[in-house]
């Protein structure tokens, strides 16, 4: 009679694995659904049939909803960041005024200029720059946590066959944790052109080329809060063992999301002045392989700079405006950006450049640490107790992402400069890679 009424409870779970099938979001087909083939209706944790037939039960910890609602925010905010990361300026290193008197144009600053920052002066009327930065990013931690090293921890918990909420049979009460390591890398090569149309007025174009690869594991385990003190096991997973590991891999390659500019610089003093910017960045990037967010943003800034002969300082604040976005990020949030630097010519040929970099994503969901409570009794005692472990949840609130940039900008020859810079990660939020090189070449016309 048992037997007969465990059978007809893993045939309710299997049906019930199906429903939620149907009504989950599909997931994309592309690297960005990686991450949720873990746990998914069609990817179950399958446990070893018991050699007691009145235990077998392999398929009760199927279609976890909760372990793939966090894969699902992680993937989320990994996505929405790794294709919203700073490309660089596009602003011109060689700037010139023009020279009525004289006729001609000459040099308005002495130093090349910010690699991740703007500055409000612009380039000159007919003057065209060129330049590549290629960025080498491997990201290892988020939200704090390290993604290495089995920091973020899903819990798998047994089905209730009966939907009754009891912990009957007792062995409901066993659950499996689940460690999940992540090996992110992404290579971008952005290709800038900048070109002044007047004086005041640039535009300028940023196209990034990605190479993403991503590596995930799960190390599952068995933690046997209801069936330890029992002579038997209930639960194992294939090969008799509490453990087991789970892997998927990609990569992709391709078009990221182009970025637009416009800078109109309305103010310009002896040593400072005042510009207005535009910043466009359209959908181009293919969403499912995470090249893309699937958004159009619209970032508005006022930029601030002072050239005192060798030493320039800046300052800018924006907003950024969101519309839209992939159906498995859901719309981006607005952000809130700011940056302050200064470079400084330290001989005619080489200029030292170092920024802060802050981004405020306002409402954004976010996943943090709680503390989630498991109930479990034992076959032979009755009595209910509770385990406590720590396991991301999803929050909505600001994410502040800090980056510090510094670097040098080396002019060999007539009009090249050879750029060596670095990013750093600063504060605990959000996607990071601690230390990001980035390498470039610019050229002036």
């Amino acid at each position: 009679m048992r037997a007969s009424r465990v059978a007809s409870g893993v045939l309710v779970v299997v049906a019930l694995g199906s429903q939620a099938a149907l009504a989950q979001d599909a997931a994309p087909n592309g690297l960005a659904g990686l991450l949720l083939r873990f746990f998914s209706p069609g990817n179950p944790v399958t446990l070893q049939d018991n050699p007691v037939p009145a235990f077998s039960h392999a398929a009760h910890f199927v279609s976890q909803p909760n372990a793939q609602a966090t894969l699902r925010q992680l993937n989320r905010g990994i996505a929405s960041q790794i294709s919203t990361f700073p490309l660089g300026s596009s602003a011109a290193s060689f700037t010139y005024t023009f020279d009525a008197a004289l006729g001609v144009y000459n040099r308005s600053t002495e130093s090349f200029g910010p690699v991740f920052a703007e500055r409000a002066i612009t380039a000159g009327k007919g003057k065209f720059s060129f330049g590549v930065n290629y960025l080498d990013a491997s990201y290892d931690r988020f939200e704090g946590q390290d993604l290495r090293q089995d920091d973020i921890q899903l819990y798998l918990t047994h089905q209730d066959p009966a939907h009754d909420g009891n912990l009957q049979p007792w062995f409901e009460g066993d659950i499996i944790r689940a460690d999940l390591s992540l090996d992110l890398e992404q290579h971008t090569t952005a290709v800038f052109a900048n070109y002044g149309i007047t004086d005041r007025l640039d535009v300028g174009v940023a196209i990034p080329f990605q190479h993403l690869r991503l590596d995930a594991r799960i190390h599952t385990t068995i933690e046997h809060l209801a069936t330890a003190p029992d002579p038997f096991t209930v639960h194992q997973f294939p090969g008799a063992g509490d453990s087991a590991e789970f892997r998927e891999s990609g990569s992709a390659s391709g078009i990221g999301d182009i970025v637009i500019r416009s800078k109109w610089n309305f103010h310009r003093g002896p040593s400072t002045a005042l510009a207005a910017a535009l910043d466009l960045r359209l959908p181009t990037g293919n969403a499912d392989d995470l090249l893309g967010s699937g958004a159009t943003q619209a970032k508005l800034s006022l930029i601030a700079s002072r050239s005192t002969g060798r030493f320039s300082p800046r300052a800018s604040a924006g907003f950024t405006f969101s519309s839209g976005g992939a159906d498995f990020l859901g719309d981006l949030p607005n952000e809130v950006n700011y940056t302050a630097g200064f470079d400084v010519a330290l001989h005619r040929r080489v200029t030292f450049t170092a920024d802060f970099l802050g981004r405020t994503l306002l409402d954004a969901d976010r996943l943090v640490e709680r503390e989630r409570v498991f109930q479990f009794d034992q076959r032979t005692d009755p009595t209910v107790r509770t385990a406590t472990r720590l396991t991301p949840v999803s929050e909505t609130g600001s994410l502040n992402l800090f980056l510090g940039s510094a670097g040098v900008k080396v002019n060999p020859v007539g009009r090249l400069l050879i750029v060596g810079n670095v990013l750093i990660a600063i504060g605990n939020e959000g996607l990071q890679d601690k230390v990001t090189p980035v390498i470039g070449l610019d050229y002036s016309f």
